[in-house]
């Protein structure tokens, strides 16, 4: 049976830690390296990672200065001895069979990487939305063969990762940096050789207002996110892969560089100036995005939310993204009588 190593970095999660480490405990799958990354935390995160320990053999803790999330994934892998590495944030749980499926797959198949779905977790909220790719399912394949993996998401959380592939591949984590995950996975796609995609949620990603998304920030939002994106680029070109990518490294900067950084800007009533140095930004990279045929398949809120970013009917999305608020709000209301 392969050992698992599974990363957690911990940071100012004292609410949230018990149920995460709970359910990685309780993997069906008990072949598991446990490292828990104390990266500075100020509250009581490290003296629960060492209680944890004690109770687990499998378990074993980093403390390290506080480096940011980046700098504490790249610990726990120089720390890592298992076959395989997963990424787990310290305030989201697991199904309790990611672990057993996933290596099952990637054992089968020889796989470099295996993506997951992965679901939301809002507080206060019954919605629950659902993150899938549009990409075969259970088979391996290369991406030269099956170019829309090089889109799929950016998150470094839904995927299982080979150990010796990820050291061959030189790749570290950026830190000091927001979007530490958009500046790795596109890279580690791009340079793998059999990826396979199964078609479950086995993950839950806690929404929560500290994270990055309601920051006020916007400044070094788009510093960050656009460094990450221009890393990207440079690394496909690098590689010999711009070309054989282009569609699908455009696609990657109308979402990332301009779609969804608009409408997080919008959501939090952000400063407008970043909404132009957004979509400057991404033109000026790629000058067809309006025609890339990813874009032109979005469908549902996606489309409708893409036709008022492009007419500047900022309202409009606001009053589309509160509709959407107030019906989660009744809904929960609702489920509780």
């Amino acid at each position: 049976m392969s050992l698992v190593s599974i990363i957690v970095p911990v940071y100012n999660v004292e609410q949230y830690l018990e149920e995460c480490v709970s359910s990685i405990r309780n993997q069906s799958y008990e072949n598991l390296e446990i490292i828990l990354v104390d990266d500075g935390s100020p509250d009581r995160c490290g003296e629960m990672c060492e209680r944890y320990a004690r109770d687990d053999n499998r378990i074993v803790v980093i403390h390290k200065k506080n480096g940011g999330l980046g700098d504490a994934r790249n610990a726990g892998v120089r720390k890592a001895s298992g076959e395989y590495l997963l990424f787990v944030d310290s305030d989201d749980y697991l199904h309790r069979e990611l672990v057993e499926k996933t290596v099952c797959a990637a054992e089968k198949t020889r796989a470099d990487i295996v993506i997951f779905d992965y679901a939301t977790v809002e507080p206060g909220s019954s919605r629950s939305d659902r993150f899938s790719e549009d990409i075969c399912e259970n088979q391996a394949v290369s991406p030269k063969k099956e170019k829309r993996i090089i889109r799929c998401s950016c998150s470094a959380i839904n995927k299982l990762y080979r150990r010796e592939f990820w050291n061959a591949s030189g790749l570290e984590f950026p830190t000091g940096k927001y979007y530490e995950d958009l500046g790795t996975i596109p890279k580690l796609l791009a340079i793998s050789e059999r990826v396979i995609y199964k078609k479950e949620v086995l993950y839950y990603y806690r929404m929560r207002e500290g994270s990055i998304m309601h920051t006020s920030n916007f400044k070094k939002n788009f510093e960050d996110r656009t460094a990450m994106l221009d890393g990207i680029l440079k690394f496909y070109k690098e590689q010999g892969l711009f070309e054989l990518y282009q569609n699908e490294l455009e696609y990657l900067v109308f979402v990332n560089g301009y779609f969804v950084p608009s409408r997080e800007i919008i959501l939090n009533k952000g400063n407008k100036i970043y909404l132009q140095k957004f979509r400057c930004y991404a033109y000026s990279r790629f000058a067809t995005i309006n025609s890339n045929k990813y874009v032109l398949e979005l469908a549902g809120k996606e489309k409708i939310l893409w036709v008022l970013l492009k007419r500047k009917m900022y309202g409009a999305m606001l009053l589309l993204s509160y509709g959407r608020r107030a019906k989660d709000c009744i809904a929960a209301k609702l489920g509780g009588k």
